[in-house]
C-alpha cells in the first residue's frame, strides 16, 4: 500500500463492537457483551466529540489566548475579515465562526489551483437547481443554501481567497448518520424508509447534475437539526463531473472509496465501471447498516472483506419485512446493470407499505435460492464472531481479488 493509501486512513474510524480486545472487556467487566444475533456487532461510538472552540477562550491585554479553569489551550484562531477560523477538527472540516452574527460554521481550505475544480459541482447543482424551481417568487426570497437544503444537499456558504489558499465555509450541522446509527444501535423500518428516502433524493439531484457521488458513505449525510429529522448529503466538492448533465456515459475509472462500501467493480480491479450503480451499491450498504446496525461485510483483512464482497453473499436477517429484504437485494447485487438505479429506488414497493407484496418486481425463484444459501451457511457467520471491519475512512487500495 503507498504512502498515500497510510496517510489518509483516519484514527477514529467505524469499528465494530466485537473487535474490542479480550483485555480491554476484563479491564472493564461493566462493558456489555456483543449479542450472538448479529456477529458482526453494532457499531461503535464514535470517539471524535465536537468542542465549541468560541466558549472557553479569553483574551488577555496581548490577545493572546490564556487558559481558563486551568485548561489547556485550544488551537489558535484566525481572523479572516469577518470569521474567525480555528484548527479544531469536525468530521471533515474544521470550525469557524462568523463574528458579526456568531453563527458557528464550518470550513474547509484548498490551493487556489484547485479551487474551481471543487466549486465547480456547487455551480452544476445551482443551474440545476434553480431551473427546477418554479416558483420564481420563492427563489428570490431564500439563498441557494436554503433552496439545497430543500433538496438535501449541503451547500457551501462562503469563499474566502487568500494569498496562496482559499477558505470555503459551510453551513453548520449537529451530527452525521453514523453517529445516530451508533447511538441507536439500528433504526425501525419506518424511520429508515423516511430518512432513506431523503439520501436517495439527494443523490438523485446529484445524478440529474451528472455528479457521482464517489465516496457515499454514512459520514458524508448529515443532520441538518437536532431532531434527527432532516438529512443533508455534504462532500459535494469531492464528487466526479461528467462532461455534461445529459451525458449517458457515466463510466469513472476512480478508485478512491471506503472498503466497507467498495462495490464489486472496484474491489474485482476493474478499470472502468458505471458511477451511477457504484452509488447504487453504496446506498444498499447504506440501508443495510440503518436496518440492522452492521456491515453487510466484513473481516479482519482488506483481502478477505474484498473477497465476501465479490461473492456478494450478504447475511439479510428475516426481521424486516419481505419488502425491505427485496430493496436490499435490489440493490446489493454482483451485476451493476441488476441494481436499482437511484432514480428507480423510491418506486420499488417498500416506500409504500400498503401495497400488495405481489407487485414486488424481482425474480423471486432467484430471491428464495439465495436467501436459502445464506441460511444454510449462516453457520459460518456465527462461527466468525471475531471478524473485524477495515478502517471506515481507508483509501480502497488496488488488490486484485480472485
Amino acid at each position: 500500500m503507498s504512502s498515500l493509501h497510510r496517510s489518509s486512513v483516519k484514527r477514529h474510524d467505524l469499528r465494530l463492537l466485537t473487535q474490542l480486545s479480550t483485555s480491554s472487556s476484563t479491564s472493564n467487566p461493566s462493558t456489555p457483551n456483543p449479542q450472538t444475533a448479529d456477529p458482526s456487532g453494532p457499531l461503535t461510538p464514535d470517539s471524535v466529540v465536537f468542542v465549541n472552540p468560541f466558549t472557553a477562550i479569553s483574551t488577555t491585554n496581548n490577545n493572546n489566548p490564556t487558559t481558563l479553569n486551568n485548561q489547556p489551550l485550544l488551537p489558535s484562531i484566525r481572523i479572516i475579515g469577518d470569521y474567525e477560523l480555528t484548527e479544531v477538527k469536525f468530521d471533515d472540516f474544521k470550525c469557524a465562526r462568523h463574528i458579526p452574527s456568531g453563527d458557528n460554521l464550518l470550513y474547509k481550505e484548498f490551493p487556489i489551483e484547485i479551487l474551481r475544480q471543487r466549486l465547480e459541482p456547487y455551480r452544476r447543482l445551482t443551474s440545476i437547481l434553480l431551473a427546477s424551481n418554479t416558483n420564481k417568487q420563492l427563489i428570490k426570497s431564500i439563498s441557494i443554501q436554503q433552496l439545497a437544503a430543500k433538496h438535501n444537499l449541503h451547500f457551501f456558504r462562503d469563499v474566502l481567497s487568500l494569498d496562496r489558499t482559499a477558505v470555503v465555509l459551510y453551513p453548520n450541522y449537529s451530527s452525521n448518520l453514523h453517529t445516530y446509527i451508533t447511538e441507536k444501535h439500528r433504526l425501525n423500518e419506518h424511520e429508515s424508509r423516511n430518512l432513506f428516502t431523503q439520501i436517495v433524493r439527494a443523490v438523485q439531484m446529484c445524478h440529474r447534475a451528472g455528479l457521482i457521488i464517489r465516496d457515499l458513505k454514512l459520514r458524508k449525510i448529515i443532520f441538518n437539526n437536532n431532531v434527527h429529522s432532516h438529512l443533508l448529503l455534504t462532500g459535494l466538492d469531492e464528487a466526479i463531473m461528467l462532461t455534461s448533465p445529459a451525458s449517458t456515459n457515466d463510466l469513472v475509472s476512480s478508485r478512491f472509496s471506503c472498503p466497507v462500501y467498495a462495490c464489486p467493480e472496484i474491489v474485482l480491479n476493474r478499470q472502468m465501471y458505471s458511477g451511477k450503480f457504484a452509488d447504487s451499491w453504496s446506498l444498499g450498504i447504506i440501508l443495510y447498516t440503518m436496518l440492522f446496525g452492521r456491515y453487510p461485510f466484513c473481516d479482519r483483512t482488506l483481502v478477505g472483506l474484498f473477497i465476501k464482497i465479490g461473492r456478494c453473499r450478504p447475511d439479510i436477517p428475516r426481521a424486516i419485512s419481505i419488502k425491505a429484504r427485496s430493496l436490499l437485494r435490489s440493490l446489493i447485487r454482483v451485476k451493476p446493470d441488476e441494481r436499482l438505479l437511484p432514480q428507480d429506488i423510491l418506486g420499488h414497493v417498500w416506500f409504500n407499505g400498503d401495497r400488495d407484496t405481489s407487485t414486488i418486481s424481482i425474480n423471486t425463484t432467484s430471491l428464495m435460492s439465495d436467501e436459502s444459501l445464506l441460511y444454510n451457511s449462516s453457520n459460518n457467520y456465527t462461527n466468525n464472531s471475531n471478524e473485524t471491519t477495515t478502517n471506515e475512512d481507508a483509501v480502497v487500495p488496488n488488490f486484485e481479488c480472485e
